[in-house]
């Protein structure tokens, strides 16, 4: 009797190899995105416009900061829509300096003893800006439930189960903060998920190149520092005749420099 052939089955990636490569991807993004003029002229106008206040009240990462209230009612209403805008626009959590860079290993910059900064390219475009939406903090309680929509205001019974509340200590850390949160909802949305199963879509690919990155980012600053694209064959690329093989992947580098790096995953 013959016996079927099986074909093997490719393991799933495990969590902690998947996670740590879309750490690897953040970092890839925040090394095309600080090399993009633009964004360094955002941030520039940024820190000069709001720097002073900064060095007086702390930055918004400083855990030691004290913002009175008049201090975080200039905070939430002129600050926070700036920062915003740049957030949305370059598909990050924080504006940060395009000086700083972050452990490739870690995706963190230590910032003081026992505080660490992480990367903000661990973002899509949904989430951009989202932490320095405070508007709703400006508001008085009879201001926020007119602000309501009339849906949500006569509504009554119990929650829907696919609604979430969370409450925080503000007095805790950001980073703590965030991870409470982020803990809390994945439970729940699993849990939301087994309840309510639905049929999978089919997601655009993406192919990734982590292999290629470091080489991108070679090319392109190399090519910043004024060297022609022979030179920069003839250091990067260990063979004959890769003048083309350089401009081509300084072309590649430079898409994800000017924007494309939004879509890496």
């Amino acid at each position: 009797m013959a016996l079927a052939s099986i074909a093997p089955t490719m393991p799933k990636k495990l969590s902690s190899q998947q996670t740590a490569e879309s750490q690897l991807v953040a970092w890839y993004k925040w090394e095309f995105l600080r090399r993009n003029a633009e964004y360094g002229q955002d941030y520039e106008g940024f820190t000069k416009e709001f720097g002073s206040w900064f060095r007086k009240h702390g930055y918004w990462y400083d855990p030691t900061r004290r913002y009175d209230k008049k201090a975080f009612n200039f905070f939430a209403k002129v600050v926070a829509p700036k920062a915003k805008a740049i957030c949305e626009r370059w598909q990050i959590r924080d504006p940060f300096s395009p000086e700083w860079d972050f452990d490739k290993e870690t995706g963190s910059r230590r910032f003081k003893l026992h505080w660490e900064i992480s990367l903000p390219t661990d973002c899509s475009s949904d989430d951009a800006g989202a932490l320095w939406d405070l508007s709703d903090f400006l508001l008085t309680e009879e201001e926020f439930l007119k602000s309501l929509p009339r849906s949500t205001k006569q509504k009554s019974g119990p929650r829907p189960d696919h609604e979430l509340t969370l409450a925080f200590d503000l007095r805790q850390p950001l980073k703590r903060l965030l991870d409470e949160a982020e803990d809390i909802t994945r439970t729940r949305k699993a849990v939301y998920d087994r309840m309510h199963p639905v049929l999978p879509r089919k997601a655009a690919s993406v192919r990734r190149r982590l292999d290629l990155y470091d080489t991108y980012l070679k090319v392109w600053d190399l090519r910043q520092s004024g060297n022609t694209f022979k030179a920069i064959a003839n250091a990067v690329f260990p063979y004959a005749d890769a003048t083309q093989r350089a401009l081509d992947t300084y072309h590649r580098a430079d898409e994800l420099v000017k924007g494309g790096y939004k879509e890496l995953r």
